[in-house]
């Protein structure tokens, strides 16, 4: 049994449910509302509302108004995406952290059979279901294929399946959050939630389950319509337009990770075999190669000859 918490109505939260938004007003109570509708009902839901200047703020509070489990925080300033991601991280109490976007929504069974799964093994560390594709009206247009993640005892093994895995899916799913506090924050970076991914699977196993209870929208704002070299803006505003090189960064944030975690010698040198077999792949050469190629691109449209280049084209263009 949970322990007491007068905050929650006697009851301590087992569940902790951390919301990010940013000016979500278009899907947020749609998103509530399927929280609301759970079959389980220990948890608590955090809402970090980054700075939105739309109705985002009076959907909110007037959800908090009614359901105490509901704690409404408000960034002064936009923080960046991946930071008042772990601004909920921080906040919860939870024995269970579930991140979820405002513009997807939950089945009713979903805290119900996914706990059920990281109740029933103590290895595992992440659990999550498969998806339904909605669109911008909530209709489903599609299914994302079943991938289940190793069973693998080898952390090796583990890191191997999750650093291949696509889409990544670290930041949308229920995580203990008793190896959650172990790990460090999430990096205010373009696909940061790929570290997150590789460093829980170093911890112990991950797990999706068959059943389809997850509903992820894809719509022309989402974020995962923004190009990756461009994403630094919604990771972090205050580096907005800077160079950035994310096919670099994430074979070294997972060194990084295998270096943190606690592994036998021969475990975590077949871990750096992982990664190198990772970077080796014709596909990620490509965009190793792609990062230059655009952060000089970048580089030169700062200076006289980009300017005249990119008027000069832009003429032609009209012409």
């Amino acid at each position: 049994m949970a322990p007491t918490d007068a905050r929650s109505g006697g009851q301590k939260p087992f569940v902790s449910i951390g919301l990010p938004v940013y000016n979500g007003e278009d899907y947020l109570e749609e998103a509530l509302e399927s929280i609301a509708a759970q079959t389980y009902r220990n948890y608590e839901v955090i809402i970090s509302d980054n700075a939105s200047t739309d109705r985002t703020a009076d959907i909110c509070e007037s959800y908090a108004a009614r359901d105490p489990r509901i704690r409404y925080v408000r960034n002064p300033v936009n923080i960046g995406g991946d930071r008042n991601f772990y601004r909920c991280v921080e906040l919860s109490r939870g024995e269970y952290f579930l991140g979820a976007a405002h513009d997807d929504r939950f089945h009713p069974e979903y805290l119900e059979r996914v706990l059920a799964v990281l109740e029933a093994d103590p290895e595992v560390v992440f659990g999550h279901s498969r998806a339904h594709q909605i669109n911008g009206a909530g209709d489903v247009v599609g299914i994302y294929e079943g991938r289940p993640f190793t069973e693998s005892s080898r952390p090796s093994e583990r890191l191997r399946d999750a650093i291949d895995m696509r889409p990544v899916i670290a930041c949308l799913g229920m995580i203990r959050s008793s190896v959650l506090r172990q790990m460090p924050p999430l990096v205010p970076y373009p696909a940061s939630d790929a570290y997150w991914q590789a460093e829980l699977a170093l911890h112990g196993k991950l797990v999706e389950i068959p059943e389809v209870l997850f509903y992820r929208r894809v719509h022309p704002n989402s974020g995962q319509r923004i190009p990756i070299h461009e994403r630094i803006r919604w990771s972090d505003p205050k580096k907005a337009g800077t160079v950035t090189f994310p096919a670099w960064r994430r074979p070294a944030e997972y060194a990084r990770s295998v270096m943190r975690a606690p592994l036998p010698l021969r475990e975590r040198m077949s871990c750096f075999a992982e990664i190198a077999r990772y970077l080796l792949q014709r596909e990620r050469l490509k965009m190793l190669v792609r990062d230059v190629r655009m952060a000089l691109r970048t580089l030169l449209l700062r200076t006289r000859l980009g300017h005249w280049l990119a008027s000069h084209r832009h003429r032609a263009d009209l012409h």
